[in-house]
């Protein structure tokens, strides 16, 4: 065992990489689960990016020969993140938080997933959430939609939904990780931006089916304290992905939604210059009049030659009964028609 040990401590397939803040009270339950992992050639790099002194006595309190610790002035997730990608050994990153926990064959069943099809940029897994307190319905909601989502194609017509891959589950080849540029610090999610940089890149991304990580939900955690994770934020990454792939080759659209969510989706693409041919929806109030200047029309006026439809609803079941008409109606999701929210 000393002799395999080392031998991935010096060629590592896979490097771990767990940024640490202040974390005492979980970190050594992250760390362990990354320990008991059934695949063992992995080096795990821990960041202390200016941890508190408890948390620093747990980080040098480990013994394993796969672990290094990398010290820095507090900086910040990204500069972490960016850190650890730098050091790595390894031809794979595999993302974990202090906070989090690994079931034991996460390593082994994403990387066989991950070489059995060159085509994959990254894979994720199924997702359990925990805590000590209530989980709220929302964060279930999203946690059983972000389950649903397994195959290239189920990730790919969700990409503008929401995260669809939670970020501490992500194993990426590090050199496509490299040259995508890394993590981005800006006012903005550096993992939803990350992830749709791939996207716009080309990237196709996939799942283990199977529960394999233990996401814990708790009110400290920095997606619920920063403001880089606001709603605008992630929607402004969105629609910049969506301008880049899919408006600027083809800026002939309709936008089905003039509810809530749809005016403020509509609002900001109109800030940023599209407009789209006429606005799509199915109330009777609505239908007829007009939006930011565009036509409201009845989704059967939709025309048959119609190549490219963004769809934002907001009414619990809408998208997929948009789904089931638009499909119904030989468009197809991921090249006709996307849905955002």
């Amino acid at each position: 065992m000393k002799i395999q040990r080392d031998q991935c401590k010096k060629n590592p397939l896979i490097s771990v990489i767990i940024p640490v803040f202040n974390a005492h009270d979980t970190l050594k339950t992250a760390v362990q689960s990354i320990l008991k992992q059934t695949f063992t050639a992995f080096e795990l790099i821990l960041i202390d990016d200016g941890a508190d002194r408890a948390t620093k006595e747990i980080l040098h309190s480990f013994k394993d020969e796969r672990i290094r610790v990398l010290t820095q002035a507090h900086a910040g997730i990204v500069a972490a993140l960016n850190r650890g990608i730098a050091a790595a050994k390894g031809q794979f990153i595999a993302r974990m938080d202090a906070d989090d926990i690994s079931l034991s064959q996460r390593f082994d069943k994403q990387i066989r997933l991950l070489k059995s099809d060159e085509s994959l940029t990254a894979t994720g897994c199924g997702v359990e959430i925990f805590s000590t307190g209530n989980i709220t319905e929302g964060m279930q909601y999203y946690v059983n939609w972000l389950n649903s989502l397994n195959t290239p194609q189920e990730i790919r017509n969700n990409m503008f939904i929401e995260m669809p891959i939670l970020h501490p589950t992500l194993m990426l080849r590090r050199e496509t990780l490299i040259q995508t540029g890394g993590y981005r610090k800006g006012d903005f999610p550096e993992d939803y931006d990350l992830l749709l940089r791939l996207f716009a890149a080309g990237g196709n991304f996939a799942k283990v089916p199977e529960t394999l990580f233990r996401w814990r939900e708790h009110g400290e955690k920095l997606s619920r304290i920063s403001p880089i994770y606001r709603p605008q934020a992630f929607r402004e990454r969105k629609l910049a992905c969506i301008e880049k792939i899919i408006l600027q080759k083809n800026d002939n659209f309709l936008f089905w939604g003039v509810g809530r969510d749809g005016k403020t989706h509509a609002r900001s693409l109109a800030s940023r210059g599209w407009l789209p041919q006429a606005f799509v929806d199915i109330s009777p109030k609505k239908i007829g009049q007009q939006y930011l200047g565009r036509p409201v029309i009845a989704p059967e006026q939709i025309p048959p030659a119609t190549q490219l439809m963004l769809c934002c609803v907001g009414t619990k079941g809408a998208r997929t009964e948009i789904q089931r008409y638009l499909l119904k109606r030989q468009f197809e999701e991921g090249r006709h028609f996307w849905f955002l929210a």
